[in-house]
């Protein structure tokens, strides 16, 4: 990712904070009275605020985003051309963000409208999927001399050529993060349809907790180990300019702060526990395993957890890859073994970080389930998993009762 916020010095008394809603907090008009009421206490504070919109809902509301997408039909999406694509899907967040303008115009909220060609969102030539390269807090300052707050449409920008990009799924995350950096934010705050970043998945593991405060880097592996509360864009643009960031519910009773310490800060080596599924796990016998790798990233295949053995590699690829790999790489003279329906599961935590004992507590743990662990990886904050998809949930289920549920929470009260 390449990071080139302009910065602008600014009046030390000038507070500044950015406010993102997802669509789902903004589908009927008392989940937008609640999203206007944040706004207002931030507002009667003499904060100024830049608040980042999604497209209103999910399919089957009439903006969102993939119902504007159904527009086109099933089938013919690929016939459209990116650039008009791109159009089209940026009117969701163009319609959210007047209608959530004048929410905050009837309570008295001075404010006013900015597209990504008017906040000066610049990304990449890429029309979808687009990624952000630069953005400007000059019209941000210029907006705050006549009004308090400046409504943003998300997920979107513009094309070195000023032709709308967007920025797939979770790119309005992307885009508060970035704003916020570009206007030197006090922080962001990501208010969503979940309670902040979890211990694990509430639909599988018992009495998942709401994490208080995790770090920048541990938030960017949960995001990336299939958590989907924030996108890891979001995260890395925080981090590069140490803009605090908080996620959590409309209600705001609850969440998580992420880059900064909170009062109570817990010693546990886990903090998260998640599964990526719909895997399949390649070996190949051979000794000129970097061919191997050439081969398959020559054909654009994403490829993860690998594994080098002195005869054998594997490494794991999304389960719907599997006949086009196998193809690909017997064409070469390779004969690649595949076991699928795998699941990779991720304990993420700082605190493991040369901790002894974690490893074979792991073993442990799923040997006493009868689980089978087919591959592991680490790294000095993340361990992995392969088991079979089977019995990935009860193996999330076993090692957060060890890890989290039963471990000790021992909290550091700061001075």
């Amino acid at each position: 990712m390449s990071f080139h916020a302009v910065k602008k010095a600014r009046s030390s008394a000038l507070s500044i904070i950015v406010q993102k809603f997802g669509g789902s907090s903004l589908t009927t008009t008392s989940l937008r009275q609640q999203a206007v009421t944040h706004v207002k206490k931030a507002v009667d504070k003499g904060t100024k605020s830049i608040v980042v919109v999604s497209a209103q809902g999910r399919l089957g509301d009439p903006y969102a985003t993939d119902t504007l997408l159904s527009l086109i039909g099933k089938g013919s999406k690929n016939e459209l051309p990116d650039e008009q694509q791109a159009l089209l899907l940026s009117c969701g967040e163009v319609i959210s963000a007047v209608v959530f303008s004048h929410e905050l115009s009837k309570v008295g909220i001075s404010c006013k409208v900015m597209t990504g060609r008017e906040a000066q969102i610049i990304t990449d030539d890429e029309c979808r999927m687009a990624t952000i390269q630069r953005v400007n807090g000059k019209p941000f300052f210029e907006a705050f001399k006549e009004v308090d707050v400046v409504v943003v449409t998300g997920f979107q920008g513009i094309t070195h050529q000023g032709k709308v990009s967007t920025l797939g799924r979770g790119g309005s995350d992307t885009t508060a993060s970035a704003l916020a950096c570009s206007v030197e934010a006090d922080a962001v705050y990501i208010y969503t349809d979940v309670e902040g970043v979890m211990s694990g998945d509430p639909t599988i593991v018992d009495t998942p907790t709401t994490l208080e405060s995790i770090s920048y880097d541990e938030a960017s592996h949960i995001a990336y180990q299939g958590a989907k509360v924030i996108h890891p864009n979001a995260v890395e643009w925080a981090k590069r300019y140490k803009v605090p960031m908080w996620i959590g519910p409309l209600t705001g009773e609850i969440g998580t702060w992420v880059g900064i310490q909170t009062e109570h800060q817990t010693n546990r080596a886990i903090q998260s526990i998640s599964a990526i599924k719909n895997l399949a796990q390649i070996r190949v016998s051979a000794l000129d395993y970097d061919r191997i790798f050439q081969i398959v990233a020559e054909q654009g295949i994403s490829i993860d957890l690998i594994s080098i053995h002195p005869n054998e590699v594997r490494f794991t690829i999304e389960e719907k890859d599997i006949n086009f790999v196998r193809s690909v790489l017997e064409g070469k003279g390779f004969r690649p073994e595949i076991i699928s329906h795998v699941a990779k599961i991720a304990l993420i935590g700082e605190g493991m970080k040369g901790k002894p004992g974690i490893t074979s507590t792991i073993v442990t743990t799923l040997a006493r389930e009868k689980i089978r662990i087919l591959q592991t990886a680490d790294s000095h904050m993340t361990f992995w998993i392969l088991v079979d998809e089977r019995y990935a949930d009860e193996a999330q289920r076993r090692l957060h009762e060890q890890f989290i549920s039963k471990a000790p929470l021992i909290l550091s009260l700061q001075e």
